[in-house]
Formats: structure tokens, C-alpha cells, sequence
């Protein structure tokens, strides 16, 4: 079942004179299967907006459903966070266990499991995110390199068996290398987890990726678009101090130059076959 947003609004300190509307009146929906992506400056909102979808931001005003759950009525808080799991920036600062199999068993264990279902879960979801089990399991989480790190606390995440992934940034701070091994990483557990839902600042990341994108600006919502249908807003990406995707830059400035070029154009495959076409390659 989808997430329905429905008026969502939240306020920080109500009342005292360091009230702030985070967010106002939000509505739209992420359906299953979605890769959604969510953008807009810092403050926009967009980390309140996320935390509210495993209930770790209690609902003020508006309605949220997120799968069977009706966040606005008494729910079960266990049940709905292993259905929605939430991976925060640098993850790899959560971590906290001896070893690694107990890092990523946490979760599991909290939800009662039985120990050899728990191990199962450990030593898939391990190696899901492509660590070797035998390996590692055993080692300090604080042994390994940062790349390593993110991925155990990834791993922590999918052995609750997550129907919806949230990631806020969660290529911060790597190198292009690192950034390139995590997304297709995420890519690869689409499979096992439908939903995805990402927040980043990096415009190339969500238009190779998202199929849906939300813009927030100062708490509202601008929409919810295709990233054709939104990179062709030059306008509205430049009022959010963002810069377009790399392929549609180049697409706009062919365009610009009289080329007849789509400038919402954001696959480089796509680019390419466009300038042999104007070229006349075959």
C-alpha cells in the first residue's frame, strides 16, 4: 500500500517566540514500487517530512497513512519501524555494538525473533549489501573502513526486512568512487525492498535515479514531478540554489545554442543519441 500525505503540517515550539512551521499543509502520495526522491534547500523541511514516515516525528496536523497504518490513530510503533526503515546521514556514526553480527542483529532482536532467524537475517543482509559474512561478522564495525561502515549500518536497517527504504543523504561525505558503489548498491536492493525513498542535494543522483520527485521550499510543497517534467524549470531549480543534473545542463546549453535538443532531457544515453541524430550519425 502507498504513503498518503493529507495536510500534513508541523510546528516547532508552538506557542513560544522560537515557533517555526516546518512543514505546511503537504500533500501527495509515494506509491508502491516508487523511487522517490525528495529536494529542496537546507531548512526546506525535508528531514522532518521523512521522520515522519517510521513515527519517529509524532503527527501534529493533517493525515499520514503509510502502508496499513494510520499514523493519525494508536498504532503499533514496533510494527510500522520494521516496515519502514530509516537510514540516516553518516549511518556509520550509529553504530555502536562489538562486533558487526550484533550491530546488524540489533534491530531483529528487538523484534523478538528467534536466535536462528535472527542469524539468518544477519548473514543476508550482510552479505545483501556485499561484505562478506565470514569475514566480517565478527570484527569490530569500528575496525573497518568508512565505505564498510556505511554499509553494516545499511545492513542494520534491511535485516528488519524493510517494505520501505528512507535514505536522507546517504552519500554524504564519500568520494565519487564510494558515491557511485552505494547508489548501485541501492539500485541492487530495490529488489528486496520496493519503496525507496532518498532526499539528496545531489541533482545528477536523483535524476539517474527517482522516478518521482518532491520539491519542498520553506516548509510547502512546489510539487511533485518527473525529473523531465522538473528539469525543464530552470527557474524553479535556480530559486532553490540548485544546480541541474549534468545531462541537462549540457541539453540546455545545446538548445540555448539553437540545437533542437529536449532540455529536460536527463539519461546521458539518451543525450548522446540526440547529437548523433543532429549530427547525422548512424
Amino acid at each position: 500500500m502507498p504513503i498518503v500525505l493529507q495536510n500534513l503540517t508541523y510546528i516547532y515550539s508552538p506557542g513560544t517566540p522560537f515557533e517555526r512551521k516546518a512543514l505546511d499543509d503537504i500533500t501527495f502520495t509515494i506509491d508502491d514500487g516508487d523511487f522517490f526522491g525528495i529536494i529542496g534547500h537546507t531548512g526546506s523541511g525535508k528531514s522532518t517530512l521523512i521522520s515522519h514516515f517510521n513515527g519517529l516525528t509524532k503527527l501534529m496536523s493533517g493525515k499520514l497513512t503509510v502502508d496499513e497504518f494510520d499514523l493519525s490513530k494508536k498504532y503499533d510503533y514496533k510494527s510500522l519501524r520494521s516496515r519502514v526503515g530509516m537510514v540516516f546521514q553518516y549511518p556509520e556514526y550509529q553504530l555502536f555494538d562489538e562486533t558487526v553480527k550484533k550491530d546488524v542483529g540489533f534491530g531483529p532482536r528487538n523484534l523478538g525473533l528467534a536466535d536462528d532467524e535472527i542469524e539468518f537475517r544477519v548473514k543476508e543482509a550482510i552479505e545483501l549489501v556485499g561484505l562478506n559474512y565470514y569475514e566480517i561478522a565478527e570484527r569490530s564495525p569500528f575496525e573497518l573502513s568508512g565505505g564498510q561502515m556505511r554499509r553494516v549500518a545499511l545492513a542494520g536497517v534491511l535485516a528488519m526486512k524493510p517494505k520501505i527504504l528512507v535514505l536522507d543523504e546517504p552519500t554524504a561525505g564519500l568520494d565519487p568512487r564510494g558515491k557511485r558503489e552505494i547508489l548501485s548498491l541501492i539500485r541492487s536492493i530495490k529488489k528486496e525492498c520496493p519503496t525507496i525513498i532518498m532526499i539528496s542535494h545531489n541533482m545528477d543522483e536523483i535524476a539517474e535515479n527517482c522516478n518521482k520527485i518532491a520539491v519542498l521550499s520553506e516548509g510547502k510543497l512546489k510539487g511533485v514531478f518527473r525529473p523531465d517534467e522538473l528539469f525543464r524549470q530552470t527557474e524553479l531549480i535556480k530559486s532553490l540554489n540548485m544546480e541541474l543534473p549534468t545531462v541537462t545542463y549540457l541539453a540546455t546549453q545545446l538548445n540555448a545554442r539553437g540545437y533542437d535538443i529536449d532540455k529536460g532531457i536527463t539519461d546521458v544515453d539518451v543525450l548522446v543519441k540526440e547529437i548523433a541524430r543532429i549530427k547525422g550519425v548512424e
